[in-house]
């Protein structure tokens, strides 16, 4: 069922699922060989992924052949040996293998990347929604779809009238099973990233039917490509090795980002002693618990600051800081004009932005936590042009003051 084509004990594995009628003859270019070997020529892939493919029983039979089945089975029924009858299963069942070797055979990966062509989306897709019904994370982190019949193939319709195989009834437009799945895939959110490829001259798959339904912003790739030969890329330089290799090492950074990410905790208590976002709380006498929160969200701040460092992210960046500037903003108002406690008036600060983080803070940056955000407010009230403090006592020269008391003491 899986085939490894490396296996270099990565924690991420590329997995390529075929479609109906398919096997690893999908993949293979005549002259410029397998899809798989053309990724690996790039560094980036050969050193951080494994490749595998998913194989699975699916033939074109018709009822003749199918009759000529039932007899061979009912003559197995006397005979002292039965062999195991392969036959066409459908798209459900399929997935579910898929699920059990992605359990125990791929248990040792971490995340995997599925790369499918046509009715082995489907496949793909039924893997995932049967994670998403258990209320559990998919292992599939981003999901290629070459070409797949989101909303059925019509040739499929056609094949019914030849056919009673399962895989055909299932492709066509009408079947219950592509609606079923669409009406179920729109209501989560919390899914792996798609990439929908299409092919210019595909016959087979419409573009409507590639591209199909969602309810988050569809990616969408033309090729100049029928329904077999998208599957087959012509080198390097295609659009589908091209878009691909880009789509893993957006994937990688992205790994890097949130590894990055990661909370961290303030090592050494002393750590930003001197700068002036902590000189501020100590001013207005907040709490040295309060005070020491601040440190590592500060800290975790300055992380993040560091890892979004483009110019892009460093203006999506700053509608986040303006927006916790107006939280502070309003909750000083209120702090001012009922009077309080310092040390109360970070913590509101706080809570404020940790209930907000995905309504008005929500971002671009889906990795971006609460305790970043919290301590972007400390980045603002680190600048003694900002106009962020605790306190109505607002002097810089009292801070100037307090900065050179606490020096004597240390």
């Amino acid at each position: 069922m899986i085939e490894f084509i490396k296996n270099n004990k990565r924690d991420t594995l590329i997995l390529f699922v075929h479609g109906f009628t398919g096997g690893k003859e999908t993949w293979m270019n005549t002259q410029h060989g397998y899809f798989f070997d053309q990724l690996s020529q790039f560094p980036s892939i050969e050193e951080n992924f494994d490749i595998a493919t998913f194989e699975y029983f699916t033939k074109l039979s018709s009822l003749f052949v199918e009759f000529n089945s039932n007899i061979g089975r009912l003559k197995s029924l006397f005979t002292n040996i039965q062999t195991k009858s392969k036959k066409n299963i459908s798209i459900e069942d399929i997935s579910a293998l898929l699920s059990t070797q992605i359990r125990f055979a791929l248990a040792a990966y971490d995340n995997i990347i599925v790369v499918a062509h046509s009715m082995g989306g489907l496949v793909t897709k039924a893997c995932i929604l049967n994670d998403l019904r258990q209320g559990q994370p998919s292992k599939i982190k981003l999901f290629i779809s070459l070409a797949v019949p989101h909303l059925g193939a019509n040739l499929a319709t056609y094949g019914k009238l030849l056919s009673n195989n399962k895989q055909i009834n299932d492709l066509a437009p009408l079947s219950e099973l592509c609606p079923t799945m669409n009406n179920e895939w729109v209501k989560y959110n919390l899914k792996p990233g798609i990439k929908y490829f299409y092919g210019m001259y595909d016959d087979i798959v419409t573009k409507e039917s590639a591209i199909g339904t969602d309810n988050l912003p569809q990616d969408t790739i033309a090729c100049n490509d029928d329904h077999l030969s998208i599957s087959r890329p012509g080198g390097v330089s295609s659009i589908a090795i091209t878009a691909i290799k880009q789509f893993l090492d957006n994937f990688l950074h992205q790994r890097e980002l949130e590894a990055g990410l990661t909370p961290k905790r303030l090592v050494d208590p002393s750590q930003y002693r001197d700068e002036t976002f902590v000189l501020k709380l100590m001013l207005a006498d907040v709490h040295n618990a309060a005070v020491k929160h601040s440190k590592e969200h500060f800290l975790n701040a300055e992380y993040a600051r560091k890892l979004f460092s483009s110019a892009a992210d460093q203006e999506r960046l700053r509608t986040i800081y303006d927006r916790i500037r107006t939280l502070y903003q309003n909750c000083y108002e209120n702090f001012v004009s009922r009077g309080g406690d310092s040390t109360l008036l970070v913590n509101e600060v706080h809570q404020k932005i940790v209930l907000e983080d995905a309504n008005y803070l929500k971002t671009a940056f889906p990795m971006l936590q609460g305790l970043h955000k919290m301590g972007m407010l400390h980045q603002i009230a680190n600048d003694l042009q900002d106009d962020v403090w605790w306190s109505e006592n607002q002097s810089i020269e009292a801070l100037e003051t307090l900065k050179v008391q606490l020096e004597k003491n240390w």
